[in-house]
Order: C-alpha cells, then structure tokens, then sequence
C-alpha cells in the first residue's frame, strides 16, 4: 500500500507550527464537507480521509510516531504499548532475533513520502497511472504458544473499535496468516478491504525447571 501523506491532505507543511493545524483543517473541512458536494459520490471519502489525517497530526504524540514511522506508526505504537519495547531498537534486532517475527516492513516509509494513489485519485492529483486502493490492511497479532499449540479463541480490537474474536486452529504457525473479509481499510466508494492477520508466535520466558524438564520430554518423543 503507498504511503498515505497525511499532511498533503491537510494542505500544509510538514512543519506546521502545532498550534496551526487545527485552523488549516477547519479551513479544508469547510472546503470538502459532504453538504457543499451533494453531487460528489467521492465528497464522503474525501471528509474522512481529512478527519483521519486531523485526529493524527492533531495530535502532538500521534504526530511525533507518524513523522517517525511513516504508515506503520499505528504498528509502532501498538507494539511498543504491548511489549514496552522501543518499536526502533526491536525493528533493529536490539531485542534479539525472532522479535519481529512475521512483521512486514516492505511498505515502511519514514515521512515525506509520495502521496497514495487512493487519495491523489479522491483530491485530483494525478489523472494517469493510478491503481485503485485495494483497502487492503496488515496486522499482527501476538499469540501464546499453548494457543499456538493447542488451538483457541482470542479477541482482537480494530482500529475502529470493533472487538473480533478469531479461532486459532492447533499447530499453528508462526507466521500463519488469516484473511478476514471487509474488515480493511475504507475504500472510499462504501466498501472495504480485507484485514490480513499474521500471527506472531511468542515463547514463554523464565520457565521453571520442572516446565523445561516437561519440555525436554517432549523433545524426546
């Protein structure tokens, strides 16, 4: 997914006073608000790209992982409030190997980026050689070994709020992927992509004795 360069949409500078942002956003709110372009089947999408874009550079603590990460400072940020680790130093391999284990950085992009085909599409910017926005969405969820092992239900939140509960098959993976269907990204024409769920298997720490010879056992067969 291309980069999605939430300060072209607000119209202003990456370096934008704080203080400033919310007034530019009223300012291109008025402009694409859905009541002035009942005639805009794209006037929807526009807004809420523009609110997204807002409740992120609006906010100075959204806006320092954004300007850090690029697209993935939703990752960043929900990786290091679950771990307690630095999303930089564990992407580095500070934390050892396997911490990363099934993250996909191939779209990662660190600020100033291109603009995304999906929103050059909506704003006008670019006529030619656009792909549509498949509203495809990466996440990874973190998992036990003894769900991974045995099987489970777990619940997951989505970034708008809505609690899943996925089954876990026993023997799963590390690195199984799970696609569920409508729960991506918006599209902007009222329909939404697909939800791509990797599973990260992390092992138990500080065994006891009895559990690791409970371990070896098994190793044994």
């Amino acid at each position: 997914m291309a980069f999605i360069d939430y300060y072209k949409i607000l119209g202003v500078d990456k370096n934008i006073p704080q203080k400033d942002v919310k007034k530019a956003y009223l300012k291109r709110a008025k402009q694409f608000h859905p009541d002035l372009h009942p005639d805009d089947p794209k006037a929807k999408a526009k807004f809420q790209a523009l609110t997204e874009a807002y409740d992120v550079i609006g906010d100075p603590e959204k806006r320092k992982k954004y300007d850090q990460y690029g697209e993935q400072w939703r990752e960043a940020d929900a990786y290091e409030k679950q771990t307690g680790q630095s999303y930089s130093s564990a992407r580095s391999g500070g934390f050892g190997d396997g911490g990363f284990d099934g993250f996909d950085f191939s779209s990662f992009s660190s600020g100033g980026g291109g603009f995304s085909s999906f929103f050059e599409d909506l704003f006008g910017r670019g006529k030619s050689g656009t792909r549509r926005h498949t509203g495809e969405m990466n996440a990874t969820v973190n998992i036990d070994l003894y769900t991974a092992l045995l099987g489970g239900d777990i619940v997951i939140q989505l970034n708008n709020g809505q609690k899943v509960k996925l089954k876990v098959k026993p023997e799963t993976q590390n690195g199984t992927k799970v696609r569920l269907r409508g729960k991506g990204y918006d599209r902007g024409d009222g329909t939404y992509g697909d939800l791509i769920i990797t599973y990260n298997v992390k092992l138990p720490t500080n065994l006891t004795e009895h559990q690791k010879q409970l371990i070896r056992e098994l190793q044994r067969g």
